[in-house]
């Protein structure tokens, strides 16, 4: 029996379901895969009955394993990240590169929405993004800061599902057997595809980093939500130790990676 333990919009039933069709020594009991159309749900047949951990631990096997691996989920919700110590825990943290990420999917499943984006001026809004991820930064309690990895467990990245699949199944074949590549990249495409919309501010942010550090320049093609214009204002406050990147002086934001260059030059030279 293998637990994975992750947090709300950790993506808990995507790692069941990608154990279950890709590895050789985990039971699948279902060969085709379950994506909703806006990537908040990747419903999937459990092996047992899902360990809400507020709960007291309940074994409930839903089939006959016969000789393959088993898995229980372990949802936590963003209340405990605690490890409760169950041998063969797969654990889902929250790494730098997902706190984007999971802080989206938790509130599309809390039917939370967007900042009121459809509302005022593009340019206040993005500032409040850019200001959201700042103070959740500076809170050590807040939940997307907690979730990290446990020395007990197989510990994964969140954002290594998106940007680094490779390191996930180098991680789990010790445990679960051969990888069959060819399930693997055609699931991966489409959870990919189900997700666009929550990597897409990470993903941005790690083109730029890129271009910033390999000195080239590309342009933003792709129509990128006030979030994600956001939260990349929030990394290069970060990342160059800038107070505050006026946003009245930005309100049309960049149209290209230059654009950043000259808006960096331009405050860290002052």
């Amino acid at each position: 029996m293998y637990f994975i333990h992750y947090p709300a919009g950790g993506f808990g039933h995507y790692m069941l379901q990608m154990s279950s069709l890709c590895f050789e020594s985990v039971f699948c009991p279902q060969d085709t895969t379950d994506f909703s159309k806006d990537g908040n749900s990747h419903g999937y047949p459990e092996h047992c009955k899902i360990w809400f951990q507020l709960d007291p631990y309940e074994y409930v096997p839903n089939y006959d394993f016969g000789d393959k691996v088993a898995i229980t989920l372990i949802d936590s919700g963003i209340h405990d990240d605690e490890h409760r110590h169950k041998p063969n825990t797969i654990r889902m943290c929250i790494d730098t590169d997902a706190v984007s990420i999971v802080w989206q999917t938790c509130r599309e499943k809390a039917n939370l929405g967007s900042l009121n984006e459809h509302q005022g001026i593009d340019w206040e809004h993005r500032e409040r993004y850019s200001l959201l991820y700042h103070n959740m930064h500076k809170d050590p309690s807040f939940y997307l800061n907690n979730f990290k990895p446990h020395r007990d467990c197989i510990n994964i990245n969140i954002s290594d599902l998106f940007f680094n699949p490779n390191r996930v199944v180098a991680k789990l074949e010790p445990h679960f057997g051969k990888c069959n590549w060819g399930k693997f990249w055609k699931l991966w495409n489409e959870f990919i595809t189900a997700n666009y919309k929550y990597y897409q501010a990470q993903h941005l942010v790690n083109r730029v980093k890129f271009a910033l550090e390999a000195d080239f320049d590309f342009e933003f093609t792709k129509n990128y939500s006030l979030h994600d214009q956001g939260y990349l204002i929030y990394w290069l406050e970060r990342q160059y130790n800038i107070q505050e990147i006026p946003p009245w002086d930005y309100k049309d934001w960049f149209k290209n990676t230059q654009e950043v260059k000259d808006c960096l030059n331009s405050i860290l030279s002052q």
